[in-house]
């Protein structure tokens, strides 16, 4: 059997791929967190099969970004923490900023050990 691959399942399942590896998670990790098989996971990065929008937007709120990072082929593919942040519910801000500042102090603290090399 041919399989033609439309060329928005193609972009699409290429960006999905890009992202779930770019922040660190497995096929099968994923595919969990959004409720598909593993398979259809896979078929969906080859471009052989196209999401849902419900599909879409569980892989947005999942991988903390925009809808138009996946329908879209971008030169940059990088994520701004702020978007990132954007995608958490509101209930966990307190928490994230509590994490933000003490990984700061410790930057702080690292910055003003002797030896210590810092970025100019």
């Amino acid at each position: 059997m041919i399989c033609i691959k439309k060329e928005i399942n193609v972009i699409v399942g290429e960006n999905i791929r890009f992202y779930r590896e770019s922040f660190g998670y497995t096929r099968e990790k994923l595919s969990e967190l959004i409720d598909v098989s593993p398979r259809f996971l896979y078929d969906t990065e080859m471009g052989r099969v196209g999401v849902s929008i419900t599909t879409l937007k569980k892989l947005c709120e999942v991988l903390g970004i925009s809808a138009d990072r996946l329908l879209w082929s971008r030169e940059e593919k990088s994520v701004e923490i702020s978007e990132r942040l954007s995608h958490v519910p509101a209930e966990y801000g307190e928490l994230i900023e509590e994490l933000i500042q003490k990984q700061l102090e410790i930057i702080a603290l690292a910055s003003k050990e002797p030896g210590k090399k810092t970025r100019s």
